[in-house]
C-alpha cells in the first residue's frame, strides 16, 4: 500500500537530512575506516542500518548535517561530499541536489513516503554491497572529511549571518578530475531529485 502525506518545507528538509545521516554512517561502516565495534545496528524505514557510536565521529557528522540543514533552508546547497583520503583524495561520495530548490514549495507538499523510503533503502543497500566488495586499497590508513558545495551567492551571506559557525569555510581549490565516476542510485521523488555517485581518484598503481 502506498503511503502519502503532506509535509511542510521544514519537514521535507528534516526527512532529507535523516536520509543523509543514515547514508553517511553507512558509507563509513561499509568502508571499514573504523573498527566494526564502534557501529551498532539500528533501523530506519524498516531497514537494518549501521550507526556509529563514536562521540567524535558523531559530533563531526552532526555539525555537518546541522550546517546542511541551515543551508537547505536558505536554498544554498548544491552538493554534500564525503571524501575518503590519505594524503590526497582517494574516493568521493557525492550527493548532488539537482532540482530541490525549484520544486520544494514554501507551503505543504504531498510526498509519496513509500516511494521515498524504497528509494532510500535501495541506495543504502547498493552502497553496502558495492563498498563491501571493494578491498583493493588500504582503508586503514585513510580518514574522511566533508565538503559542502554552495551556490556562488552563499559564501558572503553565510559569513554575514554567521549561522554556520560549527563548520570551517574555505574557498575550494580546483578539484582534480576523477579517474572514474560510478553512479549509485538517484533519490527521485517529488520534491527531491538527488543524484548519488562516487568519484574514484585511485591510479593504476593503487
Amino acid at each position: 500500500m502506498t503511503l502519502s502525506a503532506s509535509f511542510s518545507r521544514d519537514e521535507c528538509i528534516g526527512l532529507l537530512v535523516d536520509f543523509l545521516e543514515v547514508s553517511l554512517h553507512q558509507i563509513l561502516w561499509a568502508c571499514k575506516l573504523y573498527p566494526s565495534e564502534i557501529f551498532r545496528q539500528t533501523q530506519k524505514f524498516n531497514t537494518l542500518v549501521y550507526k556509529s557510536i563514536h562521540p567524535e565521529v558523531n559530533n563531526y557528522i552532526d555539525n555537518t548535517l546541522n550546517t546542511v540543514r541551515n543551508l537547505l533552508s536558505n536554498d544554498f546547497v548544491e552538493k554534500l561530499v564525503l571524501v575518503i583520503k590519505n594524503d590526497k583524495p582517494v574516493e568521493r561520495f557525492v550527493f548532488s541536489f539537482h532540482s530541490y530548490y525549484k520544486t520544494t514549495p514554501s507551503g505543504k507538499v504531498t510526498l509519496n513516503v513509500t516511494e521515498i523510503r524504497q528509494q532510500a533503502t535501495a541506495i543504502w543497500l547498493t552502497m553496502s554491497q558495492r563498498l563491501g566488495s571493494e578491498t583493493h586499497y588500504d582503508r586503514e590508513n585513510c580518514t574522511f572529511a566533508f565538503e559542502i558545495h554552495t551556490r556562488n551567492v552563499a559564501y558572503d551571506k553565510m559569513l554575514e549571518r554567521q549561522s554556520t559557525e560549527d563548520f570551517q569555510w574555505i574557498v575550494a581549490d580546483n578539484i582534480m578530475n576523477p579517474n572514474s565516476v560510478m553512479p549509485i542510485r538517484k533519490l527521485d521523488s517529488n520534491p527531491f531529485c538527488i543524484d548519488v555517485y562516487t568519484e574514484d581518484y585511485r591510479g593504476d598503481d593503487s
